[in-house]
């Protein structure tokens, strides 16, 4: 089944208040993750020009549910006014196609929408995401790449590695299980240069250093503003930069000298897609195992929050688990077979799968041994 996924990136402070407005909008059953935004600390001065920015970190929660198409425009265009997130520092929302390939009972998908939006708001549709997944404690050198480069703010989430460090036995190294997921929204134009500097910048040529993939996203607002600085003037630079996006009506404009130089030839693997599968919590790790076993390369296990409004009207809240896979897409129809033959989609699990398309993945992979053949 088609759908259509909406993501909202706000403070903490605030997300209580969007949880209930898209109650009331119809919206009953929500996941919720906890992660934290970053900008530069800029400083005002002369030695600012020769000073290394520190980072200020701030928490958000990532609320996400899933739409019909049909509501795609109103749900986001209530949000964005609502919370004014066309104001840079204030937050993210936007949307991407996805596939559910099977879920269980209690997960009501298909949401009926009661506003209707009158009037047409204008959102980024160029848009492509970037996730990078590294090991506890390198986070930070991804979202520093991210902010010096000026595309958007990077959302940081945590969760705990599983498979592909064990088969790195061979090489004598210990990958820390703990994983910082670091995940940006930006233009499309951007995503080679970007991808080379995270690459680079967190070394994911070497064995165990983690993986990059982008993927398409429909349309969404981003948040640009990536540093923290006094300024006497009556805009800052960032709200002239999301000025100049809407009247543009993109981010295209935003040619920088990186986008423009040679971009190093890599070797990106292709025709991926993304499974989620959310689970009960403390029952991803014998999921994951049993994908494994179907062709799964590993997984990422992530916390997760499951908000549902029951038929008395009263909010519930539950834990759940998302096990993040790349995988080959010609391998989605085997690993949800195998999945459901666990029973994860019954009531001990109370699982959900879903998909999206990968365009482009880097991660380090083993030069294979071309060994020579015998004529006889």
């Amino acid at each position: 089944m088609k759908m259509v996924k909406v993501s909202i990136n706000v403070p903490k402070a605030s997300s209580e208040s969007v949880i209930a407005d898209l109650f009331l909008l119809g919206i009953r059953h929500l996941f919720v993750e906890v992660g934290r935004n970053s900008l530069l600390n800029k400083r005002s001065g002369f030695s600012d020009f020769f000073s290394y920015r520190s980072l200020i970190s701030y928490p958000v929660e990532i609320i996400s549910f899933f739409l019909d198409e049909k509501d795609e425009d109103a749900v986001l265009s209530y949000v964005a006014a609502k919370y004014d997130l066309r104001s840079p520092g204030k937050g993210s929302i936007f949307s991407q196609e996805i596939k559910i390939h099977k879920e269980h009972p209690s997960y009501q998908v298909a949401q009926e929408v009661h506003f209707k939006v009158k009037q047409s708001h204008s959102f980024f549709k160029q848009l492509v995401g970037i996730s990078c997944i590294v090991q506890r404690g390198e986070g930070d050198k991804i979202t520093r790449v991210s902010l010096n480069y000026g595309a958007s703010v990077p959302a940081t989430t945590y969760g705990e590695g599983s498979g592909a460090r064990d088969k790195l036995g061979l090489l004598r190294i210990t990958i820390p299980p703990e994983k910082e997921l670091i995940n940006l929204i930006l233009s499309k134009h951007d995503i080679n240069p970007v991808m080379e500097l995270y690459i680079a910048g967190g070394n994911l040529d070497e064995p165990g250093r983690g993986i990059a993939y982008g993927y398409p996203l429909k349309q969404g607002i981003i948040n640009t503003k990536i540093s923290r600085s006094r300024t006497d003037q009556a805009a800052s630079v960032e709200q002239m930069v999301s000025a100049i996006d809407s009247l543009k009506g993109g981010m295209e404009w935003r040619k920088s000298s990186l986008e423009r130089g040679t971009t190093r030839r890599r070797d990106y693997l292709a025709q991926l897609c993304e499974m989620n599968l959310i689970c009960e919590e403390g029952r991803g790790g014998q999921l994951t195992e049993a994908a494994m076993r179907s062709g799964a390369p590993g997984a990422t296990i992530c916390k997760l929050r499951y908000h549902k409004l029951d038929e008395e009207l009263q909010m519930r809240r539950y834990a759940r688990e998302v096990c993040k896979m790349i995988v080959p897409s010609a391998q989605v129809p085997a690993i949800s077979k195998v999945l459901a033959e666990t029973g994860c989609f019954e009531s001990e699990a109370r699982a959900l799968l879903y998909t999206y398309t990968v365009d482009k993945a880097f991660t380090y992979r083993a030069k294979a041994i071309k060994k020579s053949r015998r004529r006889s």
